[in-house]
Protein backbone atom coordinates (compact mmCIF):
# COMPACT_ATOMS: atom_id res chain seq x y z
CA UNK A 1 0.00 0.00 0.00
CA UNK A 2 1.12 3.51 -0.59
CA UNK A 3 1.77 6.07 1.74
CA UNK A 4 0.05 9.26 1.89
CA UNK A 5 0.16 12.86 3.30
CA UNK A 6 -2.34 14.45 4.95
CA UNK A 7 -2.37 17.34 2.24
CA UNK A 8 -3.48 14.31 0.02
CA UNK A 9 -6.08 12.99 1.71
CA UNK A 10 -7.40 16.53 2.35
CA UNK A 11 -7.02 17.14 -1.64
CA UNK A 12 -9.06 13.67 -1.89
CA UNK A 13 -11.65 15.48 0.07
CA UNK A 14 -11.82 18.58 -1.26
CA UNK A 15 -11.54 18.38 -5.54
CA UNK A 16 -14.60 18.54 -7.42
CA UNK A 17 -16.55 15.61 -7.78
CA UNK A 18 -19.64 14.76 -9.94
CA UNK A 19 -22.62 11.98 -9.13
CA UNK A 20 -21.74 8.75 -12.14
CA UNK A 21 -24.02 6.73 -10.05
CA UNK A 22 -27.34 8.54 -8.30
CA UNK A 23 -28.61 8.21 -5.04
CA UNK A 24 -31.97 6.62 -4.64
CA UNK A 25 -35.08 9.08 -4.48
CA UNK A 26 -35.80 7.65 -1.29
CA UNK A 27 -33.91 6.29 1.58
CA UNK A 28 -34.28 2.39 1.98
CA UNK A 29 -34.78 0.82 4.93
CA UNK A 30 -32.36 -1.71 6.39
CA UNK A 31 -31.47 -3.18 9.57
CA UNK A 32 -32.89 -0.31 11.79
CA UNK A 33 -31.81 2.25 10.03
CA UNK A 34 -32.79 4.24 6.31
CA UNK A 35 -29.70 4.37 3.80
CA UNK A 36 -28.54 5.48 0.83
CA UNK A 37 -25.10 5.57 -1.49
CA UNK A 38 -23.84 7.37 -4.59
CA UNK A 39 -20.88 6.75 -7.00
CA UNK A 40 -19.03 9.69 -7.58
CA UNK A 41 -15.73 10.65 -9.05
CA UNK A 42 -13.19 13.63 -9.62
CA UNK A 43 -14.31 15.97 -11.99
CA UNK A 44 -11.25 15.08 -13.81
CA UNK A 45 -11.87 11.55 -13.81
CA UNK A 46 -8.79 10.30 -12.04
CA UNK A 47 -10.72 9.86 -8.84
CA UNK A 48 -13.52 7.42 -7.67
CA UNK A 49 -15.77 7.99 -4.14
CA UNK A 50 -18.69 6.73 -2.78
CA UNK A 51 -20.83 8.69 -0.24
CA UNK A 52 -22.88 6.53 2.55
CA UNK A 53 -25.46 8.35 4.04
CA UNK A 54 -27.30 6.50 7.04
CA UNK A 55 -29.84 7.56 9.63
CA UNK A 56 -30.93 5.90 12.57
CA UNK A 57 -35.33 4.82 12.29
CA UNK A 58 -35.94 5.51 15.68
CA UNK A 59 -33.79 8.99 16.46
CA UNK A 60 -33.00 11.01 13.28
CA UNK A 61 -30.36 12.59 14.46
CA UNK A 62 -28.49 9.68 14.82
CA UNK A 63 -26.84 9.59 11.29
CA UNK A 64 -23.49 9.46 9.33
CA UNK A 65 -22.75 10.92 6.03
CA UNK A 66 -19.19 9.69 4.67
CA UNK A 67 -16.74 9.89 1.86
CA UNK A 68 -15.05 6.69 0.99
CA UNK A 69 -12.09 6.83 -1.36
CA UNK A 70 -11.17 4.07 -3.50
CA UNK A 71 -7.68 3.75 -4.81
CA UNK A 72 -6.84 2.65 -8.21
CA UNK A 73 -3.97 0.44 -7.84
CA UNK A 74 -5.30 -0.96 -4.50
CA UNK A 75 -8.00 -3.20 -3.34
CA UNK A 76 -10.69 -1.88 -0.96
CA UNK A 77 -11.04 1.87 0.40
CA UNK A 78 -10.26 4.59 2.62
CA UNK A 79 -12.82 6.39 4.37
CA UNK A 80 -12.23 9.85 4.53
CA UNK A 81 -14.37 11.77 6.05
CA UNK A 82 -18.01 11.50 8.17
CA UNK A 83 -20.41 13.61 9.40
CA UNK A 84 -22.17 12.41 12.50
CA UNK A 85 -24.93 13.18 14.28
CA UNK A 86 -25.29 12.29 18.40
CA UNK A 87 -25.78 9.01 19.03
CA UNK A 88 -24.78 8.91 22.71
CA UNK A 89 -21.59 9.83 24.40
CA UNK A 90 -20.08 7.70 26.79
CA UNK A 91 -16.58 8.18 29.08
CA UNK A 92 -15.00 6.30 26.13
CA UNK A 93 -16.52 8.32 23.24
CA UNK A 94 -18.14 11.61 24.59
CA UNK A 95 -17.94 13.16 21.49
CA UNK A 96 -21.25 10.91 20.65
CA UNK A 97 -23.13 13.06 22.75
CA UNK A 98 -22.46 15.95 20.23
CA UNK A 99 -22.48 16.50 16.34
CA UNK A 100 -19.05 15.61 15.37
CA UNK A 101 -17.31 14.92 12.20
CA UNK A 102 -14.76 11.81 11.82
CA UNK A 103 -11.61 12.57 9.39
CA UNK A 104 -8.99 10.55 8.27
CA UNK A 105 -5.45 11.40 9.26
CA UNK A 106 -2.26 9.77 7.03
CA UNK A 107 -0.37 8.41 10.10
CA UNK A 108 -3.30 6.34 10.66
CA UNK A 109 -4.02 5.19 6.70
CA UNK A 110 -0.19 4.28 6.02
CA UNK A 111 -0.71 2.26 9.01
CA UNK A 112 -3.75 0.17 7.84
CA UNK A 113 -5.84 1.88 10.76
CA UNK A 114 -9.36 1.63 9.79
CA UNK A 115 -11.10 3.70 11.93
CA UNK A 116 -10.94 7.88 11.70
CA UNK A 117 -9.81 8.49 14.89
CA UNK A 118 -8.97 12.35 14.43
CA UNK A 119 -12.88 13.48 16.01
CA UNK A 120 -13.70 17.20 15.83
CA UNK A 121 -17.03 18.05 17.59
CA UNK A 122 -18.92 20.54 15.49
CA UNK A 123 -21.68 23.68 15.69
CA UNK A 124 -21.75 23.50 11.46
CA UNK A 125 -24.91 21.83 11.24
CA UNK A 126 -27.57 20.30 14.06
CA UNK A 127 -29.66 18.31 12.10
CA UNK A 128 -28.97 15.50 9.73
CA UNK A 129 -30.81 18.18 6.86
CA UNK A 130 -28.06 20.56 8.05
CA UNK A 131 -25.16 17.62 8.06
CA UNK A 132 -26.30 16.38 5.17
CA UNK A 133 -25.87 19.61 2.83
CA UNK A 134 -22.53 20.68 4.97
CA UNK A 135 -21.00 17.38 3.75
CA UNK A 136 -22.22 17.67 0.37
CA UNK A 137 -20.44 21.36 0.67
CA UNK A 138 -17.34 20.34 1.69
CA UNK A 139 -16.50 17.26 -0.67
CA UNK A 140 -17.50 19.63 -3.46
CA UNK A 141 -20.18 17.91 -5.24
CA UNK A 142 -21.33 19.37 -8.36
CA UNK A 143 -25.21 19.65 -8.98
CA UNK A 144 -26.44 19.24 -5.58
CA UNK A 145 -29.49 20.69 -6.37
CA UNK A 146 -30.28 18.01 -9.00
CA UNK A 147 -29.94 15.07 -6.82
CA UNK A 148 -30.86 16.62 -3.21
CA UNK A 149 -33.35 19.26 -4.30
CA UNK A 150 -35.36 19.07 -0.47
CA UNK A 151 -31.55 20.65 0.48
CA UNK A 152 -32.70 24.07 -1.12
CA UNK A 153 -35.76 24.53 0.55
CA UNK A 154 -35.97 27.39 3.07
CA UNK A 155 -37.21 26.24 7.08
CA UNK A 156 -40.24 28.21 7.54
CA UNK A 157 -38.83 28.70 10.89
CA UNK A 158 -36.05 31.04 10.13
CA UNK A 159 -36.41 34.42 8.63
CA UNK A 160 -34.26 35.36 5.27
CA UNK A 161 -31.44 36.81 7.47
CA UNK A 162 -30.49 33.45 8.82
Amino acid sequence: MRAYTDKELSDLVKCVKCVVEPPLKLLKQERGSKRNNMMLQSKDGEYRFRVFIRQCLEFEEDFSVGLDYFPKDEPGSICLLRCNGQHGGNQVFPHHAHYHIHQAKAEDVNAGIKIERYVQITSEYASFRDGLAYFLTLICLEEVDKYFPELKQKNMFLSDSE
